[in-house]
């Protein structure tokens, strides 16, 4: 019920508060009501009922060995973050609902195959922000991602350089052969270094 919890003490967005009770809530009425609009009585009603789920959880026994605990830094900024990915997760599966609806009515081949294209990668992006949401409801904050060592940069520096000097030598050969592609390919290595460069500097 952290979630809920971090909702309470937040500006209380609506959508992300129907999106906990659906989550948490076992009232169908209220769950059917509260979709019909942010209206004052729902908001109130959406709020004490919030707060009566966080209410019947008792706190369990603190362990005297305790997990890594959130950064109080970062709190806030991990909260805004957490309410805006319940907001981006309702919108990606009302459009997943929608392309299904275009699956089921379309007989047009070229659409369809497109939709199906549409449905896989908005079903990644909601797998990816559901594994967020679970780590932030376990733990509290989100994963903070490793810092990639300064030894693996070097090397791929290295490598990306070599890459820039072959595909510039095959390009400078008047029999290359897929100069497009090997145009392609060199714009991308320039642009990867130039990245790693860059984040050496800061």
């Amino acid at each position: 019920m952290l979630a809920i919890k971090i909702w309470l003490d937040s500006p209380r967005d609506y959508v992300a508060g129907i999106s906990l009770y659906e989550l948490h809530g076992t009232n169908s009425f209220l769950k059917k009501r509260f979709r019909s609009g942010p209206d004052a009585y729902n908001k109130q009603k959406l709020a004490e009922e919030l707060q009566k789920l966080v209410g019947k959880v008792s706190s369990p026994p603190k362990l005297e060995e305790e997990g890594p605990k959130p950064p109080q830094a970062n709190l806030q900024e991990d909260q805004a973050k957490y309410l805006a990915l319940l907001r981006k997760r309702d919108d990606i599966v009302r459009q997943i609902e929608r392309n299904k609806a275009v699956l089921d009515l379309s007989t047009s081949q070229p659409i369809l195959f497109e939709t199906a294209k549409q449905l896989l990668k908005l079903h990644q992006k909601k797998c990816e922000i559901w594994t967020q949401i679970d780590f932030f409801q376990a733990h509290g904050y989100f994963e903070t991602p490793e810092k990639e060592h300064p030894v693996v940069r070097e090397k791929e520096k290295q490598l990306l350089h070599q890459a820039i000097s072959k595909a510039k030598k095959r390009l400078k050969n008047s029999h290359c052969k897929n100069k497009t592609k090997t145009e392609q390919l060199l714009q991308k290595h320039q642009k990867r270094l130039q990245a790693l460069i860059g984040h050496a500097s800061d």
